[in-house]
């Protein structure tokens, strides 16, 4: 069979997400999103159709290649949503065949290089992937936070207040100890705006620390000024992110593991760690 790669630009977002359900049905945990949460998906992680690239069969997505335009903030790289091929049209090449048009155009606006995640026990797609030349540069954990007495307990008497985008700093520096992967990092909270809730510890005029979360409780940044930490503020705030999304559980995707302070703090707050995933890099 002849596939032809095309761009994008031509499908509507209901086409692109039946082509994503499909290429994740017969997985584990098989994937069902709605057209509404696949353009959330979409908002929060930059895509980009001019960037992005189909397989076809005929009229039928067989593949796809989802991918965002260069990010300034990651450091000029490009960050792949999400990399699928329908069951029918597997082992055929298609992933390599999309990858390089997905290149091909990167080059032609400068991209410094490409970035995604994918889970650690899935060693085909770790093995494909760096088959294709992409390196790992973090290890990063997903949790769960139930709400607990022990979480309320910890946060103290700080009081947490709402906050806007625009009243986050621009040097984050003594706040964050690693940057956020880009599904949670500030072009992720802009392009789900305004549905992200934030909230921030002051103290006067200087701000202590901030939490931002999505609507469905994933947590997107807890970030404490590192002269304020071991306080309580980043219970307060996350005991402040359970009431504000309504739910008895938090999530947090992407925490990186070399990030000790991180890693205790959730720990210490009752989190448990449900999976890892690597963070890899491609070089242009």
């Amino acid at each position: 069979m002849t596939y032809q790669i095309v761009e994008c630009r031509s499908f509507e977002a209901a086409q692109l997400c039946e082509a994503l359900n499909l290429a994740f049905s017969d997985y584990v945990t098989p994937m069902h999103l709605s057209e509404q949460d696949f353009r959330e998906f979409q908002r929060q992680r930059g895509f980009s159709s001019e960037n992005s690239f189909a397989a076809m069969a005929g009229a039928e997505i067989a593949a796809f290649w989802f991918s965002s335009p260069p990010n300034p903030e990651f450091g000029n790289r490009a960050y792949t949503l999400s990399v699928g091929t329908s069951p029918a049209h597997r082992r055929k090449g298609l992933s390599r065949q999309l990858l390089a048009a997905v290149i091909e155009r990167q080059r032609n606006v400068e991209s410094k290089g490409l970035q995604l995640e994918v889970i650690t026990t899935n060693d085909k797609a770790v093995s494909a992937y760096e088959a294709f030349g992409f390196h790992r540069e973090r290890t990063l954990g997903v949790f769960r936070l139930n709400e607990s007495e022990a979480l309320a307990a910890k946060a103290g008497e700080w009081a947490v207040g709402k906050i806007g985008l625009d009243d986050l700093p621009e040097d984050t520096s003594a706040f964050f100890d690693t940057q956020p992967t880009p599904q949670n990092g500030f072009a992720a909270l802009h392009g789900l705006s305004p549905d992200v809730h934030l909230l921030a510890v002051r103290r006067g005029d200087d701000l202590l620390g901030w939490g931002a979360s999505f609507a469905d409780g994933a947590v997107a940044q807890i970030a404490v000024h590192k002269d304020h930490r071991r306080n309580g503020i980043g219970s307060a705030l996350l005991s402040g992110l359970m009431e504000a999304v309504g739910k008895s559980d938090l999530r947090f995707v992407n925490v990186d593991a070399a990030t000790q302070s991180a890693n205790a703090f959730l720990r210490q707050a009752g989190a448990e760690e449900l999976l890892q995933q690597y963070e890899m890099q491609l070089d242009l």
